[in-house]
C-alpha cells in the first residue's frame, strides 16, 4: 500500500469511492443523506487548489481509500481565538480494504500534511451512527469538542 497525493488521473477511482461513501452515509442516516455521485469538478478543484488535497491509498495501482483535507481558519467572531487548521472533509476506505490499517495510514499522512503547513490542529465531523469511524478517530487522538443537535418536526 502507498499513500500519496491524488492527481487528476485518479478522479474516476475517487468518484467510485465517493459513491460508496455516500451509500454508507445514506444507510446510517437515510432521512438526511441519499446515495449520490460526487461531481467530478469538485474533485478536480480540490486537487488543483493550493489549500486542499486528496490523499489516496493505493494498492496494486488501485485507489482503495482517500482523505480529502482542506486548510481553513476559524470564523471571524470576536470571541473566538483565531486559528489556521486542517479540516478533514471526507474519509473513505473501500469496503474490501477496511480494517487493514489504511484509515490509520491516511490519518497519519493528514497529520504530516497539517504539520508541514504549520497548522494548529486537525478537525473533522463524523456521523453519530458511524461507530467504526469514531473509534478510529479516537484511536488517533481526536476528541469530541462540539455536538450538533437537531429538533425534528
Amino acid at each position: 500500500m502507498e499513500i500519496k497525493t491524488a492527481t487528476l488521473d485518479e478522479i474516476p477511482q475517487i468518484e467510485r469511492l465517493y459513491q460508496e461513501l455516500f451509500l454508507e452515509m445514506s444507510i446510517l442516516q437515510p432521512k438526511y443523506i441519499k446515495p449520490a455521485k460526487q461531481v467530478a469538478n469538485f474533485i478536480r478543484f480540490t486537487i488543483i487548489e493550493d489549500d486542499s488535497d486528496i490523499l489516496i491509498a493505493t494498492f496494486e495501482n488501485e485507489v482503495v481509500g482517500f482523505l480529502l483535507i482542506k486548510e481553513t481558519t476559524t470564523p471571524p467572531y470576536t470571541c473566538l481565538v483565531e486559528h489556521k487548521y486542517a479540516f478533514i472533509v471526507d474519509v473513505i476506505v473501500g469496503k474490501h480494504y477496511q480494517n487493514k490499517g489504511i484509515g490509520s495510514a491516511l490519518l497519519d499522512e493528514a497529520k504530516k500534511w497539517a504539520a508541514y503547513r504549520h497548522l494548529d490542529y486537525l478537525e473533522l465531523n463524523v456521523l453519530t451512527e458511524n461507530k467504526g469511524a469514531k473509534s478510529l478517530y479516537e484511536k488517533h487522538g481526536f476528541k469530541d469538542t462540539n455536538q450538533t443537535m437537531r429538533l425534528e418536526f
